[in-house]
């Protein structure tokens, strides 16, 4: 009974040694890493023939007539952010349960570079798929909301759309990289100003046994 006790004693200690915050980010992380969902769309706002065009860190996909699907660094970037990301939620998950190891500051940073990363390759993906618009029509989409574009579109049913309605936004997966870079600063944030404050109760102590 008392090594039963022990150890449950020990697995309190282990769970209170956890942070959670970057544990929770590492989560997230994961299932951003797993998401195909894509992060920003553009469509018809009032016609599923106009075309579509959908980008996220992974890929980069347009059903439009007259309009290649993708472009040619695609697959290389988005299968590296994907592993890149997947690594991230290793390291994150590994420094939350090892907080004091002498790795975790390098894991943790690891980590935030990762998700900075997937920005980046949102950045290019998006960026291509504004490139292909204005190659194509001369014009660029909204970034979010609903609007008419001045020029004239084929349709995927060959008819000819002039000043087109289409809708633009930024779907959930977007804001969820966000949630985790911002759980990993909150944690870096904190730990910062409780290594403060027991440096400030030492240097007390120190001060009250220093003889004069």
């Amino acid at each position: 009974m008392s090594r039963f006790a022990e150890l449950l004693e020990q697995a309190k200690m282990g769970f209170r040694q956890i942070d959670p915050l970057i544990l929770l980010s590492a989560v997230v992380s994961l299932f951003v890493a797993l998401e195909t969902d894509p992060w920003w769309r553009v469509s018809g706002a009032t016609s599923n023939k106009l075309f579509t065009m959908e980008v996220s860190p992974y890929y980069f996909q347009t059903i439009a007539t007259g309009i290649s699907s993708g472009a040619p660094f695609v697959a290389s970037l988005g299968s590296l952010t994907r592993l890149l990301l997947i690594l991230a939620f290793v390291a994150l998950a590994a420094s939350s349960i090892r907080p004091s190891a002498w790795w975790r500051e390098l894991a943790v940073f690891f980590g935030l570079s990762a998700l900075a990363e997937l920005y980046l390759s949102f950045l290019l993906m998006y960026h291509a798929a504004e490139t292909t618009l204005l190659g194509t029509y001369g014009i660029l989409p909204p970034y979010s909301g609903t609007s008419h574009l001045p020029t004239a579109i084929i349709g995927l049913d060959l008819n000819t759309y002039v000043n087109p309605l289409v809708s633009a936004g930024f779907n959930f997966p977007f804001y969820l990289g966000f949630l985790s870079l911002g759980l990993v600063g909150v944690s870096q944030i904190l730990k910062s100003l409780r290594r403060r404050r027991e440096l400030t109760a030492q240097k007390g102590v120190a001060a009250i046994f220093t003889p004069e």
